[in-house]
């Protein structure tokens, strides 16, 4: 287990990984969505976003390992920021999957104001709202949006601390 931990202490290695775990986790859900049919809801796209962020910074981490290794160190601390708000973002639609608050409006889909009849019976029949307190897809009772946050944490602490270990050293 040693090894493993010291070529992740490299931070070219554990930049690729995050660019790589990145890309993964965005593969899998997108084709979730459009192989298997799973409509995400507003919250499950906003879980997406930093593995996007990841996945472009990660790849400049690992770009810049070799010539900028300050720079290196702070693309690397910004993934572990982006893991850590996708962390926030899934345990608050866990607490809406579980009925302990009310999600955003556009999962309860704001009406439009000032239309006709017409429009609004338009409105109602034509658009797809996906509600954020249901879990479209479950595992082992798990919702997606729990393994979301399971895998946020192990992101979040496995970047820190690996990111912390092969920091710059201080020229002495």
């Amino acid at each position: 287990m040693k090894p493993l931990f010291a070529f992740f202490e490299k931070p070219r290695n554990l930049a690729l990984f995050l660019t790589l775990a990145s890309a993964g986790i965005l593969a899998f859900v997108l084709v979730t969505q459009y192989v298997f049919g799973h409509e995400p809801c507003i919250l499950c796209r906003y879980q997406r976003i930093p593995y996007y962020i990841v996945l472009v910074v990660g790849f400049f981490a690992a770009a810049l390992a070799g010539i900028k290794p300050k720079w290196t160190f702070a693309l690397l601390l910004l993934s572990g920021l982006a893991f850590m708000s996708g962390l926030g973002i899934s345990g608050y639609h866990i607490g809406v999957e579980q009925n302990w608050w009310l999600g955003p409006k556009a999962c309860g889909s704001p009406l439009p104001e000032n239309v006709s009849l017409e429009e609004f019976r338009e409105y109602i029949m034509n658009r797809n709202i996906v509600d954020c307190s249901v879990p479209g897809w479950t595992f082992l009772g798990l919702s997606m949006t729990t393994y979301n946050f399971i895998t946020s944490v192990i992101l979040v602490i496995f970047t820190f601390a690996l990111a912390w270990r092969g920091r710059p050293k201080a020229a002495s």
